[in-house]
């Protein structure tokens, strides 16, 4: 019999809250057409975990890779927005290319040249387990997204404004390149929290899918970004049970009730009678 208020279990319970709470970047996303973004970064992420590993590995400093993850995942998406902003969304998705392309290559050499004890570490950025997070795996992830947090809300109006009218933001006066940059910022904070807590595989699952179900099933931007929280909870809760009533891998079981979420909306509006 498992213990639900087992201190892995209670871990995962948190994680889960954290991930519902980035998941609503996930829906900024999409209203700013960028929905592949969180994704993307997550691939950045996974490059910039295994440098921070590498660099732990060959020297005598004590680095967090997670620390490096987001870092090299926040600045990949602002990178991208800076090309795209002078090109288009096609050059943002050329950049965010070029960027996976780069995250996924570092990761691949890096992984082959660290011993057997240092790869199991990295390849978790790869295929996460909400299930084996730790106190300060939980603590990191906690203040990125209370930070993301602060900063959407602080600059909501604003952000939306940009997503869906830049050309009138920057006709007001509003310093769109800043909003813009903001909201690149925010992306890539999600897609690192995201892949340390479920995997840079499967982000796209958990970040994204809640986010085009909301907006889908929603009439107002608000509606659409509780919405997207909501699925995301539904998902994570529904995917822990799902692997502990069937001893299924967590990440894999969320990503499978997300999913199905997902295809489930997707259908029923497609089968739904003509008003």
């Amino acid at each position: 019999m498992v213990d639900l208020l087992s201190p892995f279990l209670i871990k995962a319970y948190v994680a889960v809250l954290l991930m519902a709470a980035v998941s609503i970047i996930g829906s900024v996303s999409v209203l700013r057409g960028v929905a592949y973004m969180p994704a993307e970064a997550a691939h950045a992420a996974l490059g910039g975990a295994a440098l921070g590993i590498l660099v732990g590995h060959v020297t005598s400093l004590t680095v967090d890779p997670y620390i490096v993850a987001a870092l090299f995942a926040s600045l990949t998406t602002i990178f991208a927005g800076y090309v795209g902003r002078k090109g288009g969304p096609e050059v943002v998705t050329a950049a965010l290319a070029g960027a996976l392309t780069l995250g996924v290559s570092v990761y691949a050499f890096v992984r082959y040249i660290l011993p057997a004890n240092l790869r199991v570490i990295l390849d978790g950025y790869l295929v996460g387990d909400i299930l084996l997070l730790r106190d300060s795996d939980i603590a990191m992830l906690s203040i990125l997204t209370i930070a993301c947090m602060m900063i959407f809300t602080l600059f909501y109006n604003e952000m939306v404004y940009v997503c869906f009218d830049p050309e009138g933001a920057e006709a007001m006066g509003m310093n769109v390149s800043f909003y813009d940059f903001m909201i690149f910022f925010l992306i890539g904070l999600a897609g690192s929290v995201a892949t340390k807590t479920v995997g840079s595989l499967i982000v796209y699952a958990l970040v994204i899918a809640p986010a085009i179900t909301a907006k889908e099933l929603s009439r107002s931007i608000k509606g659409m970004l509780v919405l997207t929280a909501a699925v995301t909870l539904a998902a994570g809760y529904g995917g822990l049970a799902l692997s502990i009533v069937f001893d299924m891998p967590s990440g894999g079981s969320i990503a499978i009730v997300a999913s199905a979420i997902y295809v489930g909306t997707m259908l029923a509006k497609r089968l739904a009678p003509k008003q």
